[in-house]
């Protein structure tokens, strides 16, 4: 999330050790592991191996894990709201989040698929709740990580089939009405009709897991017709013209509304809210296969949209968080921010990334990875300062690792491995969940069991990278890396 202001994708006591922190006594410091022959052996991959080990055995009580990150000062202070972090139902911090973990690391350990489903029922004993509908609330978070767990270890169907009668329609409502809402010529207006974390993109990223790897022909047929409706309400917003506001011209993504904190009206750069994430479905599905009417050009007018508002520094090129209709008319970007997977050159450089694979343009690609190399060299403790996914070393080093999957790049991997160090010196052998979670609008470091902040994402990048895969589960669809 942007530095200088919460979202609401942050809304979603201490305690005292177990005895299983007593086997981390003997923790080797980071690097301690000399690098095999290979250079492409991860350098710490014992000491992650064990972190994430650790951590799971922390994560695998649903009770326990609720209790601890329940526990009523476990708050983000957000002005006259504070909110708990955990919510049983959210993928960032609930349930689904943690059974992601062991969803992924069942594929290769299958006595630890009782404790994905252990999370899993847990969700689902909470109640479902029909709306809000996000893939990273409700239904659709419990689905995605069921669907997760199935795609590791097989299962779940008739679940799966129950929540997807509920999620088909009501997405196939929504992306109608954004449809005719871009045809009216209106905005995007609020960046969670669109986006990855409560938008049609991260709904759409559920549905192309569905079509592709659903158990049964049925379920992908009916996956992939929701889709279609997903892809042309993004293709439409995509390629519409500019919509006037205040005597500007300014692009159809144009957020007006649910800003706080003093945010102005803006178009969104970050992936986790930006217009990066319609462009990183866009272009998964095309690779695909799935693809509707004019969605080559509907990547292609995102990234001219993203060509004219990049901007470079002595580090690089790179994208601001976000461009307000007088920076855009002065042509006068704000300074460099944080860069990380939920906004940044990063996470933007990611989408940018998977359309110049799509659609085979070597310029972009090319524009990616300088960009990427540009917020590494940035990035420091100042800077980047949780070691999560969302904004923090984990969400880099994923990025990281899937980048040099796709490029084979010697320098990339080394880079991983000084990530992974990041991460792993954030491990708190005295917190429960063996990471805590530092922001300004906390009191205290918060414990934080899930996903997008908390212990369970940073164990799977760390599992990322000490397997030396990518994920069998594709969990990172999640975030758009894939």
């Amino acid at each position: 999330m942007p530095s200088s202001a919460s979202t609401p994708t942050d809304r979603t006591h201490r305690e005292q050790a177990g005895p299983e922190t007593a086997a981390w006594n003997n923790h080797e410091p980071v690097g301690s592991e000399a690098a095999s022959g290979n250079d492409r052996e991860p350098a710490h991959r014992a000491a992650a191996a064990r972190v994430v080990a650790e951590v799971a055995d922390r994560l695998a009580d649903p009770e326990r894990v609720a209790r601890i990150a329940g526990v009523p000062d476990n708050l983000m202070h957000y002005p006259g709201d504070p909110q708990p972090v955990w919510d049983p139902l959210q993928l960032s911090d609930g349930h689904p989040g943690v059974a992601l973990l062991f969803a992924e690391l069942a594929v290769t350990d299958p006595a630890l698929r009782h404790r994905a489903h252990a999370h899993l029922s847990a969700g689902l004993a909470a109640g479902i709740r029909p709306v809000p509908q996000s893939l990273f609330g409700g239904m659709v978070a419990l689905a995605y990580a069921g669907h997760t767990t199935a795609v590791g270890s097989g299962g779940y169907t008739a679940m799966l089939a129950g929540l997807d009668r509920h999620i088909l329609d009501r997405v196939r409502t929504r992306a109608r009405a954004d449809l005719e809402r871009t045809r009216a010529g209106d905005p995007a207006g609020a960046w969670s009709r669109y986006d990855v974390l409560a938008g049609t993109a991260g709904i759409g990223r559920y549905l192309l897991a569905r079509h592709l790897a659903a158990d049964g022909q049925e379920a992908r047929q009916a996956a992939g017709a929701a889709l279609t409706e997903v892809l042309t309400s993004l293709v439409a917003a995509a390629t519409a013209d500019d919509i006037t506001r205040h005597g500007s011209r300014l692009p159809a993504w144009w957020v007006t509304d649910g800003l706080d904190h003093g945010l102005p009206e803006h178009v969104n750069l970050g992936l986790a809210h930006g217009v990066p994430g319609p462009l990183a479905l866009l272009a998964l599905a095309w690779r695909t296969g799935v693809r509707v009417d004019r969605q080559d050009e509907a990547v292609e007018r995102i990234m001219a949209l993203l060509t004219r508002l990049r901007t470079r520094d002595e580090a690089g090129p790179r994208w601001p968080h976000l461009m307000s209709r007088e920076r855009i008319e002065k042509g006068e970007p704000p300074e460099r921010g944080r860069d990380s997977w939920c906004y940044g050159a990063a996470g933007a450089a990611r989408a940018v990334h998977l359309a110049g694979t799509a659609l085979d343009r070597p310029d972009w690609r090319a524009e990616a990875e300088a960009a990427l190399r540009g917020t590494l060299a940035v990035a420091g403790d100042a800077s980047i300062r949780d070691s999560a996914l969302c904004h923090g070393w984990a969400g880099l080093l994923q990025i990281v690792l899937r980048t040099a999957e796709d490029t084979d790049d010697p320098e990339l991997h080394a880079t991983a491995d000084r990530l992974a160090a990041h991460v792993l010196d954030g491990f708190d052998p005295g917190a429960p969940f063996g990471f805590r979670y530092a922001h300004a609008l906390a009191r205290r470091p918060l414990d934080r069991p899930g996903f997008l902040e908390g212990a369970a994402g940073i164990a799977l990048a760390l599992h990322t990278y000490a397997t030396g895969r990518a994920p069998v589960t594709s969990w990172d669809s999640a975030l758009m890396l894939s």
